[in-house]
C-alpha cells in the first residue's frame, strides 16, 4: 500500500491490553492495524468503561484506521483504542494521511459513511435504554457475533458477562438476568467454550423487538 511507504510511517507493535490511543489525549498520529484486534471504548464521568466496537486488521484501508476520525473534530480523542490481542501496526503522521487523501475523495467518502454508521450505532444504543429495548440490543449482540464451531452456532467465551455490559453500557447484573431467561426458554446455553444458539429464530425475534422480554 502506498501510503505505509510515504516517509515518516514508521512499524509499531502493542501487546495485549495496551492502550494505542487515549481517551483525552491530542492525536498526531493515527494507526494503520496490520494484525491482531483492539476495542474502541471510553470512559464516562461515573469511570464506567463502555465499550463501542472492535476494529480489526481489514483490507479495507478506513476500517483498519484507528482515530482517523477525531483528526477531523479537534484532534482530541474521545475514545480509546486498547488493545484487545497482540497487535501490529503502523503509525502514520496526520500530515501524512491529509497528503494522502487530499487527491483522494473515495477515501474521504468512506470516512462518512464510517463516521455516519458509529453514530447510528450510538443512537441506536441510546434509544434501547431509551425504550426499554436494553434485551433486544443483547440478543442482536449475541447474533452478530456468533460464528459456527462444528456445527454449532457459538458466541466465544471472551463475550462474559460483564464484557457483554461493556459493549451495552448496562449493568452486569441485568446481562445475567437477561441470560438466564435466554437460558429458561431454551434459546440458548452456556459452556465452557461459550454461549451456544440453540433456537436462532426465536432469539432473531428478540433482536428484532418482535417479541418483548420480561426479566
Amino acid at each position: 500500500m502506498d501510503l505505509l511507504k510515504m516517509p515518516g510511517v514508521v512499524y509499531c507493535e502493542f501487546k495485549k491490553k495496551s492502550y494505542i490511543i487515549r481517551q483525552g489525549e491530542k492525536v498526531d498520529s493515527i494507526y494503520y492495524l496490520v494484525s491482531g484486534t483492539c476495542y474502541r471504548t471510553a470512559i464516562t464521568e461515573k469511570g464506567d468503561e463502555i465499550i463501542y466496537g472492535v476494529k480489526e486488521s481489514n483490507n479495507n484501508l478506513i476500517y483498519s484506521l484507528l482515530g482517523v476520525l477525531v483528526l477531523y473534530s479537534d484532534g482530541i480523542s474521545t475514545n480509546q483504542f486498547v488493545a484487545r490481542s497482540n497487535c501490529c501496526c503502523y503509525k502514520i503522521p496526520k500530515e501524512v494521511f491529509f497528503q494522502y487523501v487530499q487527491d483522494k475523495p473515495e477515501i474521504l467518502t468512506q470516512m462518512l459513511y464510517m463516521a455516519m454508521w458509529e453514530l447510528r450505532e450510538l443512537a441506536g444504543s441510546f434509544q434501547a435504554r431509551q425504550e426499554g429495548k436494553v434485551a433486544n440490543r443483547l440478543c442482536n449482540l449475541l447474533l452478530k457475533n456468533a460464528q459456527t464451531n462444528q456445527g454449532k452456532r457459538l458466541i466465544d467465551k471472551g463475550y462474559s458477562n460483564s464484557e457483554i455490559s461493556r459493549f451495552l453500557g448496562i449493568h452486569k447484573v441485568t446481562v445475567a438476568r437477561i441470560l438466564r431467561v435466554l437460558k429458561e426458554e431454551g434459546i440458548i446455553d452456556k459452556q465452557k467454550e461459550g454461549i451456544i444458539i440453540l433456537d436462532e429464530k426465536r432469539l432473531e425475534n428478540y433482536a428484532k423487538a418482535e417479541k418483548m422480554m420480561d426479566y
